[in-house]
């Protein structure tokens, strides 16, 4: 048996759900299955300092390959657009070519409308065709027509003739079950972690000032980012001493530059903020060590109804003193001032006052980043979850 896990990810170099299809690939390794991660779209924007450069290779004893073999996008809109269209194609010979009766294809690849190809390809091979669902399919943005009937037709095509799902939450698992097939094998698998990569001994006295840090987008919709950074701002208003923000990415990238820079502007607060970028490995975990705490400000919205941070296990693996708002899966594995501080969401005032406490509460930090770790390590590991990772493609096909 051999698992492929096929994706659009930019591997290995990218973000959250790269690292879970690190963790995946890791836990059926672990187990004595053979795995490999299959690229099919050339990854690296044209113009920009790509992340990944190498075509084909091992990963962390992993291999992976992009299906044309280089992961750089061309600077020409059309040749891009007969590249993707290429490299699609290349996918489907690549397994006709290797499939064999009994493997897996694990399809990680936010539900693309293109799977139903590969999913009959798989079922003429012999093989199982499971699907990742660590959000809502076409549930990230706006609702638009596009996307709904996008998400009708992934509910009415592929979804009944799915082998197997991974839904990372109670409301994935409950979406699978009303529209995949009785026979399906659907198994929830929360966040994951690679424990090792990330447990780390909390260096927040090594800082210059104290500060928050945040690793995720800056997006509103997902992230709350809007609301975190006003939060910031009147709760450094209200303290007696400096503190910091501190975030991954570049708010030129993103739809929000404009609102970011009037919140920073409306509260002077422009030395007290920072964008670092795409941060490496290593550079994140030195930011991450460093922090007094950390935030992840979920708002009530469809998306994060049905999703699970990814980086909630990183912080907690961190050892980091949390501040969470109540919204999703999060709140099936947490308890307040016990693992986490757990708040109400949509609402500046109650997570300022939050930051105001932990900033200087340093016995709560200690408490709630000692017991987090912990709770990573039984709940959320590679280790404790790989066992039943291993169960879901050990289930029988529909053919």
């Amino acid at each position: 048996m051999k698992v492929y896990i096929i994706t659009k990810e930019p591997f290995p170099n990218g973000m959250a759900a790269v690292k879970r299809i690190v963790c995946y690939a890791k836990a059926w390794i672990s187990q004595g299955i053979e795995c490999e991660v299959l690229i099919y779209t050339r990854t690296e924007v044209y113009g920009k300092k790509p992340k990944n450069t190498v075509g084909k290779g091992v990963y962390e004893r992993i291999p992976f390959c992009y299906v044309k073999g280089t992961p750089l996008r061309e600077s020409n809109i059309i040749i891009r657009r007969i590249n993707d269209y290429c490299d699609r194609y290349r996918l489907k010979r690549y397994l006709k070519k290797y499939l064999l009766a009994g493997d897996v294809v694990y399809a990680y690849n936010g539900c693309d409308p293109y799977s139903f190809e590969i999913q009959k390809i798989a079922h003429l091979c012999g093989a199982l065709y499971m699907q990742e669902l660590c959000e809502l399919p076409f549930g990230t943005s706006e609702e638009t027509p596009k996307r709904i009937k996008l998400r009708t037709a992934f509910e009415h095509k592929i979804m009944p003739k799915l082998d197997g799902v991974i839904a990372i939450s109670d409301a994935l698992v409950n979406y699978a079950r009303q529209h995949c097939s009785a026979n399906a094998c659907i198994m929830k698998v929360p966040i994951l972690v690679d424990f090792p990569q990330y447990e780390m001994i909390d260096r927040s006295d090594e800082a210059d000032v104290p500060y928050i840090f945040h690793s995720g987008t800056l997006s509103q919709q997902k992230d709350g980012f809007l609301d975190m950074l006003e939060a910031f701002a009147k709760a450094s208003k209200r303290l007696p001493f400096d503190v910091r923000f501190i975030s991954t990415g570049n708010p030129k990238e993103t739809k929000h530059e404009k609102a970011i820079s009037e919140i920073i502007d409306k509260y002077n607060i422009r030395e007290k903020v920072q964008f670092a970028g795409y941060l490496p490995n290593n550079e994140l975990c030195e930011y991450l060590s460093k922090a007094t705490f950390v935030v992840i400000n979920k708002l009530t919205t469809k998306q994060n109804k049905y999703c699970f941070s990814t980086k909630l296990g990183e912080y907690m693996a961190a050892s980091k003193a949390i501040i969470i708002t109540r919204v999703g899966e999060a709140m099936n594995w947490l308890t307040h001032e016990k693992d986490a501080f757990i708040i109400e969401p949509n609402n500046t005032d109650v997570l300022a006052y939050a930051m105001e406490r932990m900033f200087s509460d340093e016995k709560l930090r200690k408490t709630l980043g000692d017991n987090a770790c912990r709770t990573c390590k039984e709940k959320f590991s590679i280790e404790g979850n790989s066992t039943i990772i291993k169960k879901i493609i050990e289930s029988k096909p529909l053919l």
